[in-house]
């Protein structure tokens, strides 16, 4: 009798421990397919002269005044920006 009963629990070990290597297996294999989205790419920040706030190059409002560029948040803060100058 004992011996049954410690043969029937090293076959559910045994079972077990199977079934665990393969769930292993299946997500190494998982994760050696996923694809890694690219990272963006850091991008220089410049500052509103209205609002300071620090905008990427890319998403700023730029304006040319006297030759030189200015970047603003928005076409808001650019206007504000031409009536200040203008007094």
């Amino acid at each position: 009798m004992f011996l049954r009963v410690l043969i029937f629990i090293i076959l559910i070990f045994l079972v077990y421990r199977i079934i665990t290597s393969m769930r292993r297996a299946r997500l190494s294999k998982n994760e050696s397919e996923r694809v890694i989205p690219p990272q963006p790419s850091a991008e220089d920040l410049v500052e509103d002269p209205v609002c300071r706030k620090n905008v990427p190059v890319s998403q700023a409002y730029k304006k040319e005044i006297s030759g030189r560029i200015y970047y603003f948040c928005s076409k808001h803060c650019c206007d504000k920006y031409m009536s200040s100058e203008d007094r």
